[in-house]
């Protein structure tokens, strides 16, 4: 157990500041929409929050469209979701 939680430490210590950016930012946005909306209000929400965000970035040349980056903005989506189903 202590080396799967080192494993996992050691793991997210490699992740990009952007992409954990993307998942706060994301969590952030996710919150209400999860507590507030339907399941697949928050899903499609969310989905198109994450493309958008690609897109936005994109068009201002801040940084090249990445699907990890969309991925990181969503993913709080799944696990709120998980929380709220418990």
């Amino acid at each position: 157990m202590r080396q799967l939680i080192k494993d996992v430490l050691e793991y997210l210590a490699l992740v990009r500041t952007d992409r954990l950016l993307h998942f706060f930012y994301g969590s952030i946005v996710a919150t209400p929409i999860v507590i507030f909306g339907s399941t697949i209000e928050a899903i499609g929400f969310m989905i198109f929050i994450s493309i958008g965000k690609e897109i936005v970035d994109a068009k201002f040349k801040f940084s090249p469209p990445s699907a990890l980056d969309a991925l990181f903005t969503f993913l709080p989506t799944l696990l709120l979701l998980a929380a709220k189903l418990f």
